[in-house]
């Protein structure tokens, strides 16, 4: 799902606020992070088949990149307060 205007200034605003300053990749040691403008699921494992309702468990993350060595970080998308739990994100009408 791609954020819009307001969800990316969330997110930019809530990452400063946590991420303690310099930002430095703890693999390479740089400081230039690339954050995506899109939430992804995080799927929970189920031996290689997938399991979509029931009893599974997803979490929505948004990443950043180290633009050196593409170490990457997941941010829980629900804790940043980017979606609402309980708005049907699926929903045809977006």
């Amino acid at each position: 799902m791609k954020l819009n205007d307001e969800q990316q200034k969330k997110l930019i605003e809530k990452l400063n606020e946590v991420w303690q300053q310099p930002k430095i990749c703890s693999v390479c040691g740089h400081n230039q992070w690339d954050v995506s403008d899109r939430i992804f699921e995080l799927r929970e494992f189920h031996g290689g088949g997938m399991v979509i309702g029931g009893q599974s468990s997803i979490t929505p993350i948004v990443h950043a990149t180290c633009k050196n060595c593409s170490h990457t970080l997941f941010f829980n998308a629900l804790k940043i307060g980017l979606i609402d739990k309980d708005v049907n994100s699926t929903s045809k009408t977006e």
